[in-house]
């Protein structure tokens, strides 16, 4: 994995890609319900991995924010 910094407008950047994904995935539901599409065949395996991932790889970055929040207040106090 490669280690980038990312600045407030960075993460609203990718946190509005994600968000383009789950409106297109929206779109593809209530198309097929407006179409009467009961089941659609797609391949998953990948995606719901990959999902996993991004899941685990998000909650990890926040406990990283938190801690580096925490580093920055203890040094902004100690000085």
């Amino acid at each position: 994995m490669t280690l980038r910094t990312y600045d407030p407008s960075k993460l609203d950047q990718f946190s509005l890609r994600l968000l383009d994904l789950a409106a297109i995935l929206r779109q593809m539901a209530n198309r097929s319900r407006e179409k009467g599409i009961a089941d659609l065949p797609l391949h998953d395996k990948k995606a719901l991995e990959w999902c996993a991932k991004l899941e685990q790889w998000a909650h990890k970055t926040r406990a990283d924010l938190e801690v580096k929040i925490l580093q920055d207040m203890a040094e902004k106090r100690d000085r």
